[in-house]
């Protein structure tokens, strides 16, 4: 074996021997040739369709760039996006400690949207005249389909935390944890978790200490899951702290609810997050729910269309936004954008519509950095090795997708 490669390393090679002919073979038949077939279909499609409909799309991450795909040879298509890009983001966590990672998981909106103008902006409201408003223009729209994701909110005015939620900040926090000695993480859900492992797996000798405001990590998970995962971070130092809340910091100094002060180097947020559905406030407040925990989600109708005191046929909403109680996960933002998309073409033929109908369980992959993991789907769990190359081949699934 080579001096300092990982033990299950060598796993990787044959798996991906074995897995080659499987992979090319499933991305000729499944992949390339559907694809290029329906292009073909469409482009004849193109020349002789009446005027179209107008979407715009307010997002481009899973649900926004699925749902433009899907939508933009039969529809005038515009996504409005913060970013130029699309970008995996299952996988960002491991540009913290591995930066040139972020290649492969960003990819941009132009590349694999070949009929969809895009629009890089701050989306400002929505108005009442079936407008989109930013800061320079008014977009019209026929149909809208609200995508705008959530973010982590800033719990303490003086700043001094990294959020961990995209790619391009994680990236640059890479060298800030290479000259610190200690890191701390504020949130055990399934991105602290994440997190926690991928710096103990590159980092050996670095401290951390992860504080969580419930009992156990990833606490609705099956306790298999919760197990593995406590056990593996605290035989690698990791130290854990329960049923505690950091409520604000002095400099580098970080304190507690129970008056616990920890002093670190870095700082990352990995809990608290809340959708951006500021946009609807003005004009659309009433599909905004207002009780806590859910304050801020948008509700939906079984259509997905926004529902307030009245339903708003042609606007819809997908993603990490809508208020529907189900885990935030970039397969539930496909599956909602699937939805909306096929129930837009219906509006068109006058067909009924999809209802949306939530799985009872989905599968769902934990990484504890490159060479371990957590495979849960509902009530069952298998851990080890496994799980991190499953989800390495996900990855690439998605990605090809995108190429």
């Amino acid at each position: 074996m080579t001096r300092g490669m990982h033990p299950y390393a060598l796993l990787y090679y044959p798996f991906y021997l074995a897995c080659f002919p499987v992979f090319t073979l499933w991305f000729i038949f499944i992949v390339l040739i559907p694809r290029l077939w329906y292009r073909f279909r469409l482009s004849l499609r193109l020349g002789k369709s009446a005027e179209r409909k107008h979407v715009v799309i307010v997002g481009g991450g899973f649900a926004g760039s699925e749902a433009a795909k899907y939508l933009e040879h039969e529809f005038d298509v515009t996504m409005v996006d913060l970013k130029d890009y699309w970008e995996f983001t299952p996988s960002v966590l491991r540009t913290i400690v591995e930066p040139v990672h972020i290649r492969g998981i960003q990819v941009l909106h132009n590349k694999y949207l070949k009929h969809t103008n895009i629009i890089q902006a701050q989306v400002q409201s929505i108005s009442r005249d079936q407008h989109v408003v930013l800061a320079d223009r008014k977009i019209p729209f026929d149909y809208l389909i609200i995508n705008s994701g959530s973010n982590y909110t800033q719990p303490f005015k003086e700043g001094g935390v990294i959020a961990a939620a995209r790619a391009n900040t994680l990236r640059e926090s890479y060298y800030t944890i290479r000259k610190v000695n200690h890191v701390l993480i504020i949130g055990g859900g399934i991105v602290g978790v994440e997190l926690a492992g991928e710096i103990i797996s590159h980092f050996k000798n670095k401290k951390v200490t992860l504080v969580h405001s419930q009992a156990a990590l990833i606490h609705r998970f099956p306790q298999r899951a919760i197990k593995y995962c406590e056990n593996y971070l605290k035989k690698r130092g990791v130290e854990i702290i329960y049923n505690e809340r950091v409520v604000g910091h002095n400099g580098d100094v970080f304190i507690t609810n129970q008056g616990r002060k920890i002093t670190t180097g870095a700082a990352f947020l990995c809990t608290g997050i809340a959708p951006n559905s500021n946009l609807l406030k003005e004009e659309y407040g009433d599909t905004l729910v207002d009780q806590v925990p859910r304050v801020g989600y948008v509700r939906t109708n079984d259509f997905l269309q926004l529902q307030g005191r009245e339903v708003y046929p042609n606007i819809f909403a997908a993603g990490d936004v809508v208020d529907v109680k189900e885990e935030k996960l970039a397969q539930v933002a496909e599956d909602h954008a699937y939805l909306v998309a096929e129930n837009i073409k219906r509006m068109e033929k006058g067909v009924n519509l999809l209802r949306y109908v939530s799985p009872e369980a989905r599968p769902i992959l934990i990484s504890l950095g490159k060479f371990h993991g957590v495979f849960v789907l509902g009530d069952f769990a298998f851990t080890g090795p496994f799980p991190a190359l499953l989800k390495e081949a996900v990855e690439w699934k998605t990605l090809v997708r995108y190429w």
